[in-house]
């Protein structure tokens, strides 16, 4: 009966390892630009690493134009020291793809086992507040499956 209990335990454990936290989701949606624009040192116990870069070309209409842009999205994990996989990983959209990372928009991916609360607020903040065109959610939605692989890779080596 104690080792099932200290078994259940350590599963829970592993799971909330796993997990973005409230506090990392806050770090990767906001504080990590203002880190960047400040130019501060990362969050004490965490590092970057970056994933995946996509590039895309997208058009937007401006008065009675179409103009062409380079986009780019850029993936990096936020690593707890020690740990292998990322607690959370942010997309960093630049409108073109010689704007500074600092300037581009923060978008956080939390982990797929984190509250709902959060998943929700992922999503909340994508569509209320970043307001991207439909030419770009379609991007980021293919960057978000190339994403998905490109961790798979890195699990697997």
């Amino acid at each position: 009966m104690k080792t099932a209990f200290i078994l259940l335990l350590s599963l829970a454990a592993n799971l909330l390892l796993a997990q973005t936290t409230e506090e990392e989701y806050q770090y990767v949606a906001y504080g990590y630009k203002e880190q960047l624009q400040k130019g501060m040192d990362d969050k004490k116990g965490y590092y970057w690493k970056p994933i995946f870069q996509y590039r895309f070309t997208y058009q937007e209409e401006r008065f009675v134009k179409k103009i062409t842009y380079t986009g780019l999205f850029d993936f990096e994990g936020l690593y707890l020291i020690g740990e292998t996989a990322p607690r959370a990983v942010v997309a960093i959209f630049r409108k073109e793809d010689n704007m500074s990372k600092k300037d581009g928009v923060f978008l956080c991916v939390p982990h797929h086992k984190s509250m709902q609360g959060l998943l929700t607020e992922s999503a909340r903040y994508l569509k209320e507040d970043v307001k991207f065109s439909e030419n770009i959610l379609y991007h980021y939605t293919i960057a978000l499956g190339s994403l998905a692989m490109a961790l798979s890779e890195q699990k697997q080596e």
